[in-house]
């Protein structure tokens, strides 16, 4: 597989952020908060949820505890 152009997002990342969002905002909670409660930078989860840059598992570990939800959660139907 080709190196993706700078800019090109992932489908799979997109919807992972999309995802991230909705449930930060299930609990209404500021990106700040959520970034705060993960241990990460706003700027960091700000990326995620935009499907700008690729998630570690560790990442996505963290975010789906401090949302108080499991990884799976979070990835389910993401293809």
């Amino acid at each position: 597989m080709p190196p993706r152009a700078k800019g090109d997002r992932l489908p799979e990342a997109i919807a992972f952020g999309r995802r991230l969002r909705e449930r930060r905002e299930a609990k209404e909670w500021a990106l700040e908060q959520l970034a705060e409660a993960a241990g990460l930078n706003p700027l960091q989860v700000g990326h995620i949820e935009r499907g700008a840059s690729d998630v570690k598992l560790s990442t996505i570990v963290k975010l789906a505890h401090a949302l108080g939800a499991t990884a799976s959660e979070l990835l389910r139907s993401i293809r």
